[in-house]
């Protein structure tokens, strides 16, 4: 195992709210620009393959893989009759220390949309890796605030914008950390909030590990009590999040691609699209293209799960990358290469991270800096922590928590299905298929959704 040092995050509490900017020089850091490559890719097979529907249940797609990497087809969406433009606004901590290469980040960034008069509020969190405005995200916004509430949109604690501005550790991805940031940061917003609005409730949701924080946030809200709320929404969450991390890490190594690289599938999925592209008639790249390319360019299961382990891998290398600066870590970033600059390539380190697994991360530099904070922590108490199973008694006696989801979820298996039916009973609503987030935007379970939170 490495060893390496940590600079500990510089904060006060005191805040200044805003509405944010962003860098004119219009340049993307490398780390961005790799995930914005990937997610053109991912974009290009998030159209639907219609498959035989089942008599019960009309969502197209009965693989898992499929559901979840193509979604849900444009015709079964949720249509909102009340389009809202989410307000961008900003949070800047005063005193924190922000690396001059990500000095385009210094201020924390969340969309609202409030309603014109009193109404509850909902707090909306990201899955891993996402960021306020994502697709999700603002599809959820345009939900909840059609069906009465006003919104609050924010980013996941694993996004690199929260991990600069508003992480008070600075390393990701330890439960107990991300929603003691996303409290303090839900705390500040109720305020500007309510200066603007009347509030007549708090209720919070999220999706993917936006939902485990949403269920986290609730517990530690049960013994503040800043916010009382009255329903906690889960959307597809996971039990664990080493094991679900564990298993979209796996796509990515020999038991999925047996002896071709991550590289080599990339590009031989790439190449596909790519014949395909060169031979079509194309009179315009949109969605009517991208059905009739992801209908003739077969992707089989080794394909879909790559895909979703690429998407996967390059949130968390984003995501460690910016820890590693932060902190000063030298895990990625030797230490005879700080400062870095505006002008320094970072490429190379983009690259390293990529080739960092999450698993690896959690034991590699997660745990060496959970134990310089406290020695006492081992693997085992960090991994249930980060888990349900660690407020199993509060999720069973609580019936405010309440639970969607998919039997065919790919970041479950049959020992957290079974935990979600146990501690949930008919708190939990699942269908039978969907993947994981594949269906969030299917009527039948945007409709089950919103009813489980409106009295």
């Amino acid at each position: 195992m490495p060893s390496f040092s940590y600079a500990l995050l510089e904060t006060d509490n005191t805040v200044r709210y805003g509405h944010c900017t962003y860098p004119q020089n219009g340049k993307i850091n490398p780390v961005k620009r790799m995930r914005l490559l990937a997610l053109v890719l991912l974009a290009a097979v998030l159209c639907p393959v219609v498959s035989p529907a089942a008599s019960d249940y009309r969502y197209p797609y009965g693989d898992p893989y499929q559901a979840t990497v193509y979604g849900t087809p444009p015709d079964m969406v949720y249509r909102t009759q009340t389009p809202v433009m989410p307000k961008l606004r900003s949070i800047r901590v005063d005193g924190r220390v922000v690396p001059d290469i990500f000095s385009y980040s210094g201020e924390m960034f969340y969309g609202t949309a409030l309603q014109k008069g009193e109404a509850p509020l909902i707090f909306i969190v990201a899955g891993t890796g996402a960021e306020h405005d994502s697709k999700k995200m603002i599809f959820l916004t345009q939900v909840f605030y059609e069906a009465g509430f006003h919104v609050v949109a924010l980013s996941s604690p694993t996004h690199m914008n929260f991990v600069i501005s508003a992480s008070q550790h600075g390393a990701p991805g330890y439960v107990p950390h991300d929603v003691d940031d996303l409290y303090r940061m839900m705390l500040w917003i109720k305020d500007v909030v309510e200066k603007e609005r009347p509030v007549s409730g708090y209720y919070v949701t999220g999706y993917s590990l936006g939902a485990m924080h949403a269920a986290f946030l609730a517990r530690k809200d049960s013994l503040a009590g800043d916010f009382d709320f009255r329903k906690v929404l889960m959307i597809n969450p996971p039990v664990s999040l080493y094991h679900s991390a564990k298993r979209l890490d796996s796509w990515l190594t020999r038991e999925n691609l047996g002896d071709i690289s991550v590289r080599d599938q990339i590009e031989s999925v790439i190449h596909r699209f790519s014949e395909y592209y060169k031979n079509a008639e194309v009179t315009d790249l949109d969605d009517n293209f991208l059905y009739e390319m992801v209908t003739r360019v077969h992707l089989d299961n080794k394909d879909l799960r790559s895909l979703v382990g690429v998407d996967f891998r390059l949130s968390s290398s984003s995501m460690i990358f910016a820890s590693d600066v932060c902190l000063r870590a030298g895990y990625l970033v030797p230490p005879a290469d700080y400062p870095l600059s505006s002008g320094r390539p970072l490429m190379p380190y983009a690259e390293a991270a990529f080739n960092v697994s999450f698993i690896e991360y959690m034991d590699e530099f997660l745990l060496p800096y959970l134990k310089f904070l406290d020695p006492s922590i081992d693997r085992y108490t960090m991994m249930r922590q980060c888990s349900l199973y660690d407020i199993r008694s509060y999720l069973m006696e609580n019936d405010k928590v309440v639970v969607i989801g998919n039997t065919d979820d790919v970041i479950l298996n049959e020992n957290d299905l079974a935990f979600i039916k146990t501690v949930f009973g008919r708190r939990a609503r699942l269908f039978p298929s969907g993947g994981h987030c594949g269906n969030m935007m299917y009527t039948p379970f945007v409709e089950a959704m919103v009813g489980m939170v409106t009295p």
